[in-house]
């Protein structure tokens, strides 16, 4: 089984930055029970840009991600905070220097 990785970028409302960084902690700690999950970050860029990184041990893993109960509530704060769409692409990682793959 190859493990899958998961690479993003969304953007907040105008006003909403220090906001989205708590809903978005809550749901790295909501996450941290989650069965198959080896890495979920988020990272801040420009004003009200945020980037993600999460790899996963395997598609079943993924497929399941977000199922939880606390997920769930993270979740719903996440989408009213949005100016739109978060771009997320997976893929499968071949080489890195700090993970086991």
């Amino acid at each position: 089984m190859s493990k899958v990785s998961v690479m993003g970028t969304l953007e907040c409302q105008e006003g909403k930055a220090r906001e989205m960084e708590a809903v978005l902690t809550a749901m790295v700690e909501a996450a941290r029970g989650e069965p198959g999950v080896e890495i979920y970050s988020y990272h801040r860029g420009e004003e009200n840009s945020f980037w993600f990184f999460a790899l996963m041990t395997d598609a079943e893993s993924m497929q399941n991600h977000g199922q939880s109960a606390a997920m769930k509530t993270a979740m719903e704060a996440f989408g009213p905070l949005m100016a739109g769409p978060p771009q997320m692409t997976t893929t499968t990682p071949i080489a890195a220097i700090g993970l086991d793959l």
